[in-house]
């Protein structure tokens, strides 16, 4: 019997440590606000600061093409030639225009210079001397008419010979050598990527952050600091990273802020700019911003510790009695992914607890 009991009371103290090994021991972490600096990734386009379409003002058959998609063109360059024949033949058929009616208005001019001596010795009467005045008006005036109509087709020959705009990359929309070029067509593209602009969208919430944290104001004239500068100057600087994931050798600044945020999505347009001194961005090329943002008081928690209830973010707080309660909160994942930045639903000195929450809910003891 004695065998047996000791037996017994043995099994007991065994059955009791298996549960001593199963009890989960919960971690907590008292709060204390810090200080960071979150990389916010915001995808954007990027173009040229000055993209010109080239169309032609003059149809007619392209008879040379002198550039090849994707080069630098310089800035009065010859691009196309549209043939140039029948213009040719307009400034012919102008210029001759123009010789009758200089010759008319020299005859007229003799007519009228010769009433003007016969009208002052009474031999003409005033009637014959204001139809003459008249005919040489007439004539003076077929004259600028004439030339007018030269020049219109001096500047349609000069039409035919396309150069390019500005200084830039251009990019061809296929035409080619006898091909016919219609002044409503597209005939490629010049952009001036000395210095390329990034488009990108902020939300209502972020230009709302921004405005806090960087102490500006929204006026009349856009987004300014306190001292009445373009805030810019006063936003940190920013990284461009291209799609093969490396980070662009340039940085680049904020600068410009849309004044108007689209009802349909909740942004607002914003452009950021960066040099391009050896052309290696090209405008219509997507990357992705890289815009350090300053926060103040916030707490840095373990990723470990929230528990998503859809899109919301719960932490589990340790009250004074040893229980939990379950906190909404806000809350952005930091950029290594391993915590949680929780700005509001918390506050200094809280404890939370910090592993094991999924087997926790409201009013349980964890000491």
């Amino acid at each position: 019997m004695l065998l047996a009991c000791s037996f017994l009371l043995s099994a007991c103290g065994g059955s009791s440590k298996e549960k001593d090994k199963t009890k989960v021991k919960f971690s907590t972490k008292v709060l204390r606000p810090e200080s960071l600096t979150y990389n916010l990734y915001i995808p954007a386009s990027l173009h040229g600061m000055n993209e010109v379409d080239v169309y032609p003002q003059v149809s007619g058959i392209i008879r040379k093409v002198n550039f090849t998609d994707g080069i630098k063109v310089s800035k009065g360059q010859v691009l196309f030639v549209i043939d140039q024949t029948e213009h040719r033949l307009m400034v012919q058929n102008a210029q001759a225009n123009l010789a009758a009616a200089r010759a008319q208005m020299e005859t007229t001019k003799l007519q009228y210079e010769t009433n003007q001596k016969l009208a002052s010795k009474k031999i003409v009467s005033d009637y014959v001397l204001s139809t003459s005045a008249n005919a040489y008006h007439a004539a003076q005036a077929a004259v600028q008419q004439a030339q007018a109509q030269l020049d219109i087709a001096r500047t349609n020959l000069s039409y035919c010979t396309i150069t390019s705009p500005i200084t830039g990359v251009i990019k061809e929309n296929g035409f080619k050598i006898g091909e016919i070029a219609d002044m409503k067509e597209l005939l490629c593209t010049v952009s001036d990527n000395s210095t390329i602009q990034a488009w990108f969208s902020y939300t209502e919430s972020q230009l709302l952050d921004l405005v806090e944290q960087y102490d500006l104001k929204l006026s009349a004239d856009g987004l300014k600091d306190k001292d009445g500068r373009m805030a810019g100057a006063k936003l940190p600087k920013l990284q461009l990273q291209l799609k093969n994931g490396q980070t662009y050798s340039h940085e680049g600044t904020v600068t410009e802020i849309g004044g108007i945020v689209d009802c349909s999505t909740g942004t607002v347009i914003c452009k950021a700019t960066f040099p391009n001194p050896d052309y290696e961005l090209r405008s219509g090329l997507s990357a992705t911003l890289i815009f350090p943002t300053k926060m103040d008081n916030v707490f840095r928690v373990p990723q470990t510790a929230a528990v998503h209830l859809q899109d919301q973010l719960m932490f589990y707080r340790v009250r004074s009695d040893g229980a939990v309660e379950g906190v909404i909160c806000e809350a952005i994942p930091s950029n290594s992914g391993r915590s949680y930045y929780v700005k509001k639903g918390l506050k200094s000195g809280d404890e939370i607890v910090t592993n094991g929450v999924r087997k926790l809910s409201n009013g349980m003891k964890i000491r």
